[in-house]
């Protein structure tokens, strides 16, 4: 695997796992309710909205292992033709996220997260194209 790529794997998977910690606060009763689920909930989340963080934290815990993986830093689950699917999937995602998130209400949110997604994506890309 070239630098490049490596460098994009290690890079996606920090950001998955930065995700993941900031879902695991949230759904500890972290006050960030404006930089989540579209802004309209400020402070901390109600009940029902931290399953939804719960959930977010999975994923992206299982994304960073994925990123690990494609870095060769774990050894990787899926073969090459399932690996190129996932990789694929995953950009997808970026760009979903980047997408909504751009289209929040809450300028906070925007704030926080159309940066790290637009990182989040390009670095996602490059390791789509190169699996």
């Amino acid at each position: 695997m070239t630098t490049l790529v490596t460098t994009a794997a290690l890079i996606q998977a920090l950001i998955s796992l930065g995700v993941a910690g900031f879902q695991i606060a949230v759904l500890s009763g972290a006050p960030w309710g404006e930089y989540t689920l579209g802004g309209q909930n400020p402070g901390k989340l109600p009940g029902q909205l931290r399953i939804a963080a719960a959930v977010s934290a999975i994923v992206m815990l299982a994304q960073c292992g994925h990123y690990l993986a494609q870095a060769g830093i774990l050894t990787p689950a899926l073969s090459p033709g399932q690996n190129a699917i996932v990789n694929w999937f995953w950009f997808g995602f970026a760009v979903l996220g980047l997408i909504v998130n751009s289209m929040s209400r809450s300028k906070k949110e925007r704030n926080l997260w159309v940066p790290v997604l637009l990182v989040s994506a390009i670095c996602t890309l490059i390791v789509a194209l190169n699996s």
